[in-house]
């Protein structure tokens, strides 16, 4: 039994807006870098349409938000394990690997043959002062 609710699609109206503005730099860079009206003009059309349609009647766009979502959630799902991943094994794992090669043990877990773990504190920060404006 699952108790999250249901994420919530954005509104109809403001995907199509988001789709018009899309369609629009879409359509003006490409005019401004390949100067073709021809081909970028389809972009002006597609903008254009959803402008009008998410103005005048944004539940036509229902499906092609739930769409948009759907496939958004599902790249997510595939997408956000690679990235951790490549993340993990390039970066962490070679610092890693560096870090041991160089004897460094930062969370001192080689075992040391003394009476005590405790770490000496000689500094003057566990004075009674140090406990007076925490925040």
């Amino acid at each position: 039994m699952s108790f999250a609710s249901p994420p919530k699609l954005p509104k109809e109206r403001s995907f199509g807006l988001m789709l018009t503005a899309v369609f629009a730099i879409l359509a003006i860079s490409g005019i401004i870098r390949h100067r073709s009206w021809i081909v970028y003009g389809g972009y002006f059309i597609a903008a254009g349409a959803f402008g009008v349609l998410s103005l005048t009647n944004p539940r036509v766009l229902r499906p092609l938000n739930k769409a948009w979502f759907y496939l958004g959630r599902a790249l997510g799902k595939i997408i956000s394990p690679i990235v951790m991943g490549i993340i993990f094994f390039g970066i962490l794992t070679p610092v890693s690997i560096v870090t041991r090669l160089f004897g460094r043990d930062e969370l001192r877990l080689k075992r040391r043959a003394v009476n005590s773990h405790w770490l000496d504190r000689t500094s003057p920060i566990a004075a009674a002062q140090s406990f007076k404006k925490q925040f």
